[in-house]
């Protein structure tokens, strides 16, 4: 007597219809978190790639910039010009050790640029004296 009551009232349907909405809302929320998830992910291994290939660059420019302060300790051009860029270059690998972004790097390496040009111009003119 109650089912058949419910049945003609919609009472039982309503409820049917309303757990129905229920579950694809859910469904709906789940799959909007899953997608969500995945985009988090990829975000993430773009970033961990990204670090890792600033990393890189920076050991590179430390190396760099190591090789070249050593070749000019052990060059034959002595003189104060010769102290002084020892002394910047010796200055730039410490910043070379506080950098923490992409900019960072790209400045030092451009600083190791120009320190390389200007030491060779100083090689340069210690040759034609």
């Amino acid at each position: 007597m109650t089912k058949l009551s419910c049945a003609t009232s919609g009472g039982y349907r309503q409820k049917v219809d309303e757990q129905e909405r229920n579950v694809l809302q859910s469904q709906r929320e789940n799959k909007i978190a899953q997608q969500e998830l995945a985009d988090t992910q990829i975000r993430e291994k773009a970033s961990s790639q990204k670090l890792e290939n600033e990393r890189a660059r920076l050991t590179t420019a430390q190396l760099d910039l190591g090789q070249t302060l050593k070749s000019l300790k052990t060059s034959k051009v002595n003189n104060q010009q010769r102290q002084k860029e020892i002394k910047q270059l010796q200055e730039l690998q410490r910043q070379s050790q506080q950098a923490n972004s992409a900019s960072d790097i790209t400045a030092i390496e451009k600083k190791i640029a120009e320190a390389k040009k200007r030491i060779a111009a100083l090689e340069e003119a210690n040759t034609l004296q």
